[in-house]
């Protein structure tokens, strides 16, 4: 190739991209406590491009930083302890 791109630029712009999904995802959850209704934005968008970002980044521990993303946190949070209270729950009332 007649020029050599800088090994940041392309993993830079993945970041930036999964750093405003991350950031629209969480202006959008806290519009939908205001307004009382559920909007789930695109979950785990984020995370994937920053991890993407930091996989093809000189830094490969970079790729670490895609647990960031809340929805992450939320999608462990509903399926290992959300179900499990609802179980118990659900017991009570039998």
């Amino acid at each position: 190739m007649w020029f050599e791109m800088h090994p940041w630029v392309f993993p830079a712009i993945l970041g930036g991209i999964g750093i405003c999904y991350i950031v629209f995802n969480i202006l959008a959850n806290i519009e939908s406590k205001k307004q009382q209704r559920y909007i789930s934005g695109i979950p785990f968008l984020g995370g994937i491009h920053i991890l993407i970002a930091g996989l093809i980044s000189p830094i490969k521990w970079l790729a670490l930083l895609c647990v960031l993303d809340y929805t992450f946190w939320m999608f462990l949070y509903v399926v290992f302890l959300d179900g499990a209270f609802k179980k118990d729950k659900d017991k009570e009332k039998e």
